[in-house]
């Protein structure tokens, strides 16, 4: 499960400092967007290198199937920030990897929506992760510039060992200086 809420939380880092995305990521036309065919469109991501603060809000959470000290557990981190920061190097906005957009090879994922132009994102996908059964669909909505990010995003989980999910949040990133010699997270 915690492999889930990463990805869910580390997507909107790679979605926010794109440019571009006029064409469609539906490159054979078939109406499913692939994650290779996600991947592919990563290629013209625009990004500014540089230290990114990323801070991630769990607004809404249920999981009626998970033992209730469980979900009090996640009930508490309802509202509550997590911020943490995270180094692009000019060699990865350069050449970023495809796999901030097309998620995991293990993920499984296929695209009903995904589109990113003009400031604004817009992707709806559903996956099914490798060794944790069931599946996981996404929605992830909201604008970007090179420099800074503001997402919305949804996720429902079904048929995995932990029960069904269902849980919303929200995401910002901002470009805030030059990596440290650390190089974040």
């Amino acid at each position: 499960m915690k492999k889930l809420i990463l990805f869910a939380a580390a997507t909107p880092l790679a979605l926010a400092a794109c440019s571009g995305g006029e064409e469609s990521a539906d490159a054979d036309g078939d109406g499913e967007i692939t994650g290779e065919e996600a991947r592919a469109q990563a290629r013209n991501i625009r990004m500014e290198p540089g230290e990114w603060e990323v801070t991630t809000r769990l607004t809404e959470i249920d999981s009626p199937g998970m033992p209730e000290a469980a979900r009090e557990m996640m009930r508490e981190q309802m509202g509550r920030s997590t911020t943490y920061n995270h180094c692009i190097t000019p060699e990865q906005a350069a050449n970023p990897e495809g796999e901030m957009f097309g998620g995991e090879d293990e993920q499984n994922c296929t695209y009903s929506e995904f589109t990113m132009s003009g400031g604004n994102i817009l992707v709806e996908a559903t996956c099914q992760p490798e060794g944790m059964g069931g599946e996981m669909t996404m929605r992830m909505e909201g604008s970007y510039t090179p420099r800074e990010y503001d997402m919305t995003m949804g996720m429902t989980t079904t048929g995995t060992p932990m029960g069904d999910m269902t849980m919303s949040g929200e995401t910002t990133g901002r470009r805030i200086g030059e990596c440290s010699e650390e190089g974040g997270e």
